[in-house]
This record gives structure tokens, C-alpha cells and sequence, in this order.
């Protein structure tokens, strides 16, 4: 489909004559599993975490009736209390998408839309960088198993903008502008490797990996918690006006793609290379996973949370797609303590040698925030006559104030 643009902001990006956003080729499903809560399912048992995998066979998901169902369904920032019909549109919908399809070739697996973004929160909203999708639809369910179920009858309602999607980072608004074809033949096998828990070609992956995906002269153990976060440069200069085509980029994957397969990569290899001596595959961590689960009402609410704090402690550090937070919270704080800032931050809270595999729970979670509220102090501290007053005794927010502060929550 073509579409006349004014100017160009990048590969998949246009300002229209009218002012508005138009992201072309977006992925926005896809087929596979996905991890929900049991809440969430009502009627449907979960495995002993509370969680059921779900998965969108492509017959579902590319059904001509369910392709159609988007076809113009509104674009939202957040998802809705309720969902988007002519008595709310007004409300939630900051634009529509439009020409919904199944990809080809290596996106054969997802869906794509063009979206277009009509209001000014909303275009500001995306460029600032919540550009994550996940799709709002009515389904039904079919239980295969405890904690495992089959969606299918998926009729949609609306399209979300969010930080954090449940489809993953490979579902959102990317720019293949971001991104170079050298390194397809390393990221297909790195995929596959994920996906059949291959531990020793993963470790020779790894190893192996292209150089501009690891900074130089790093240990593994360091360097398999890197995430990457590509900068976004605009073009050289900027294109004037013209028509899209169906073509462009047609040949390049976007930068979601390989941030979804790096952070995806993440938390697997720190079980598989180490031998789970990141806890990621501690037999304790069920009790530690099940009550994270009862603290998660929502992916907008407790998740988010959780996942907001870990950036403060690693900044950068994302949750990769299925994984489980109490694990996630023992990965970032056990990277984060390899590295200066971090060392310094946890070392008042845990001491010089912590073990945050055996960690218990209760611990565990005060050091968890204690460390993120300092690191969110640090972050905010004003500075005056040259020095910072932050690990003052009659500071409020110091190490040692927030550390006696979270013990004594935490005992009760």
C-alpha cells in the first residue's frame, strides 16, 4: 500500500501532509506461546507458578476472520479499562491501523500493520520511546494441560502502545534504519539455539558473537548480561516528500529483532553457561516465584514495577521475554554487582561476598527496592557547596536510613 508522506524521520517512519505519524510494516502478533497469569484466564489451571503458557497456532492467528477483525481497530497508549467501542473511541484511540497482514519470509510468523498516530501525546509518546505493542482482542480457550492452554476464535479490538508487551520486544514500532544485514546468519542461528535449548552451540554463540554486540575486552559472564540499546540516529539529511512503496526495507530486519533475541539470550545463558548458578534454575525458586505471582495483579501493575527498578539498579537491563521475576530480580542484582556502579550501590546492603542464588525471599525483595530507592536517590540528589550530602547519617534517603528502613518493613 502506498501512502504520500511530507518528510522522512526514518526507514519505516513518516510525517504525513496532515502533521501525523506514520510507522509502516509494523509487527504487531505473533504466533507461539506467551505466559499469562491465571488470573487473567478465567476457568483455566496453571502449573505450580500460577502461570499457563498459551499458544497462537498461525492457523489462528492468520485466520482471514481474525486478520480482518484489526482492519482499522484504534490505536491506544496503554490499554483501556474497558474496550474501545464507538461510546469510548474518543476517549482512548490516539489513531487506527490499517493494512493488517501475515509477514513473509523471516517474519512469516507475525502479524504487520501500518499505524498511524493522530494525536500529539500520541506521536510524542512513541518517539520517546514507548513503542512496544500489544494488542487488545476477545478469544477463547482451550486447556491442553495444567498451565497450558490454545487461544483461538481471536476477534480484535484495539491496537496498544506500551512499554513493556507481552509479545516481546520484537513486537514493536523498530526502524530498520537501525540495523545492518551482516549479521543474519549468526542471529538465525542464535534463535534456533534459544529455541531448543541447545547449551553448547549456544556457548559457542556466544563466543563467536559478532564484535559490535559485545564491548571489547570483556569477560563472558559480563558480557552475556549486556543488553543492547542501539542509539537511533535520523538520516544524513532529511528526505522531502514522496510515496512510500511496499518494498523498502523489505530486506533488512528492524532493531527489535535483535534486542528480542539478545535479551532473550540473556537469562538463558546464565542458567545454561554457569551451570544455574544464577538461580535461574534454583529448585527454590518455585515458593520465591509462586508468591510473585500473588503480587501481580496486573503486567501494567506489579511487573512493572519490579521491571522499573531493575533499570534503576542496571540500567538498560530489560525482562526477557517468559522470564520470571523473582529470578529476574537475583540476575540483575548478581550482574549489577559485577560492575563499579553496582558494586558500590549493593555492597552497603548485602556485604562484599553476597550470594544472591541462595538468597532468601524475604531479603531478597528488601534489598531489591532498598537498592533501587537508593539508586533513585543517587539519581535525583542535589548537589551542594561541591559535595553531595547523600550517604549522610541524617539523610533520609542514605544507605544506611533506607537499609534499616526496609529491615524492619520487611520483618513484619
Amino acid at each position: 500500500m502506498q501512502y504520500f508522506y511530507t518528510s522522512r524521520i526514518g526507514n519505516s517512519r513518516f510525517e504525513m501532509a496532515d502533521g501525523s505519524l506514520l510507522c509502516k510494516d509494523v509487527p504487531i502478533a505473533r504466533t507461539g506461546m506467551q505466559a499469562y497469569d491465571e488470573s487473567e484466564l478465567e476457568g483455566l489451571i496453571g502449573d505450580e507458578d500460577g502461570e499457563i503458557v498459551v499458544t497462537r497456532d498461525a492457523d489462528e492467528v492468520f485466520r482471514p476472520e481474525t486478520l480482518a477483525s484489526f482492519e482499522g481497530m484504534a490505536f491506544t497508549l496503554g490499554h483501556p479499562k474497558d474496550m474501545v467501542n464507538p461510546g469510548n473511541w474518543k476517549d482512548y484511540a490516539h489513531g487506527h491501523i490499517q493494512n493488517v497482514r501475515r509477514g513473509t519470509g523471516d517474519q512469516a510468523d507475525l502479524m504487520l500493520g501500518d499505524i498511524h498516530i493522530k494525536t500529539a501525546e500520541g506521536i510524542q509518546k512513541v518517539m520517546d520511546g514507548q513503542d512496544q505493542i500489544s494488542m487488545g482482542y476477545d478469544a477463547e480457550y482451550e486447556q491442553s494441560g495444567p498451565g497450558k492452554a490454545r487461544q483461538y476464535k481471536i476477534v480484535g479490538n484495539h491496537c496498544a502502545g506500551v512499554p513493556n508487551g507481552r509479545a516481546g520486544i520484537r513486537c514493536s514500532i523498530g526502524d530498520s534504519l537501525f540495523m545492518t544485514t551482516k549479521n543474519q546468519g549468526w542471529l538465525t542461528q542464535l534463535k534456533r539455539a534459544i529455541k531448543t535449548k541447545d547449551a553448547d552451540g549456544l556457548a559457542e554463540l556466544v563466543d563467536n558473537a559478532p564484535q559490535e554486540l559485545i564491548e571489547p575486552s570483556l569477560d563472558l559472564a559480563r558480557a552475556v548480561n549486556i543488553v543492547i540499546n542501539p542509539a537511533q540516529p535520523l538520516p544524513p539529511e532529511k528526505e522531502l516528500g514522496g510515496l512510500t512503496t511496499d518494498e523498502e526495507g523489505a530486506g533488512a530486519s528492524s532493531t527489535s529483532e535483535l534486542e528480542a533475541k539478545v535479551d532473550a539470550l540473556v537469562l538463558l545463558v546464565q542458567g545454561i553457561i554457569s551451570g544455574g548458578s544464577t538461580a535461574t534454575t534454583d529448585a527454590g525458586d518455585d515458593e520465591d516465584e509462586k508468591d510473585e505471582k500473588k503480587k501481580m495483579t496486573t503486567d501494567a501493575a506489579y511487573q512493572q514495577g519490579v521491571i522499573s527498578r531493575a533499570d534503576l539498579i542496571m540500567p538498560g537491563v530489560k525482562l526477557p521475554e517468559g522470564g520470571k521475576l523473582a529470578s529476574f530480580k537475583r540476575s540483575v542484582m548478581d550482574a549489577a554487582f559485577k560492575t563499579t556502579e553496582g558494586h558500590a550501590l549493593l555492597m552497603p546492603l548485602v556485604g562484599a561476598a553476597p550470594d544472591f542464588a541462595k538468597m532468601p525471599k524475604a531479603t531478597l525483595d528488601a534489598t531489591f527496592i532498598s537498592a533501587s530507592e537508593i539508586a533513585k536517590a543517587r539519581n535525583n540528589a542535589v548537589v551542594n557547596t561541591g559535595r553531595s550530602n547523600f550517604f549522610d547519617a541524617s539523610n533520609k534517603n542514605s544507605p544506611a536510613a533506607l537499609n534499616a528502613a526496609y529491615a524492619a518493613h520487611w520483618k513484619k
